[in-house]
């Protein structure tokens, strides 16, 4: 069961993510990549710095009313990596394969995707971006999930690990 529950956390981690960036405000900026049927420059919408505060804002209020140890992505890690592995696959396949192919191998179409720049509900989801976001969001939390574990095991957190 914890095997289960610690594959299925990145799916959660990356749903609440998601919420957040469509339900908090942000704001829009013009990138340098242009639209490949209009020409013009794409339009993204930003809003990360507010997103990881208020993550670990989440993180450290579900640890302090004791429903998730603040260690839980460390001590699950392995089964983490492998829910986060399967639903990498999964998005990749699914942001490939209903589109036409390029012409190139399929494995080329999978790494280097199909579509020039994926973009959902009305450009206020850029695929680019929100794997930024997840990525940033997930990077964090872990290097907390990690400094928790080494402060409850060993009562310290050595210096090198406070500078990052």
């Amino acid at each position: 069961m914890t095997f289960l529950i610690g594959f299925f956390t990145p799916w959660i981690i990356y749903i609440v993510i998601s919420l957040l960036h469509l339900c908090l405000p942000g704001r829009w900026v013009t990138g340098y990549v242009r639209h490949s049927g209009s020409g013009e420059l794409l339009k993204y919408r930003l809003n990360g710095l507010l997103v990881l505060i208020t993550m670990i804002i989440l993180w450290f209020s579900l640890g302090y009313f004791g429903m998730v140890p603040y260690d839980w992505l460390y001590t699950s890690r392995w089964s983490s990596l492998a829910g986060a592995f399967v639903f990498g696959l999964i998005f990749s396949l699914g942001v490939v394969l209903p589109y036409p192919s390029t012409g190139k191998p399929w494995l080329a179409d999978v790494y280097f995707g199909r579509l020039e720049n994926p973009q959902a509900k009305s450009a206020r989801i850029d695929a680019k971006m929100w794997l930024y976001l997840v990525g940033a969001v997930m990077l964090q939390l872990n290097v907390l999930s990690f400094v928790a574990h080494r402060y409850s095991t060993s009562g310290e957190i050595p210096m090198g690990v406070m500078l990052h």
